[in-house]
């Protein structure tokens, strides 16, 4: 009874786990995607524009990073950091 209870439990944690995991592989390529975008359009610009651009990459990151071990933590940590993210 014991086992049957751990395997389905395994499969679930594992379910969640391939879940987080596409998530966030999800999050970084729009990052990347996003930051090349920038990187490209911002060569040519003001530096004060330039500026601009490396605030939003580092935020970027800093908010992929947060995600990330929000994600190792739990469910609600990474919903919470989501919403504390888009302020």
């Amino acid at each position: 009874m014991d086992s049957h209870r751990a395997s389905k439990d395994e499969a679930i944690l594992t379910s969640v786990a391939e879940s987080i995991g596409s998530t966030l592989g999800t999050i970084a390529a729009k990052a990347e995607a996003v930051q090349k975008a920038i990187t490209k359009t911002v060569s040519g610009a003001k530096p004060q524009v330039r500026r601009a651009a490396k605030r939003a990459v580092k935020k970027t990151e800093a908010v992929g990073g947060r995600m990330k071990k929000a994600a190792l933590r739990g469910k609600k940590r990474v919903a919470r950091t989501a919403r504390r993210a888009k302020r």
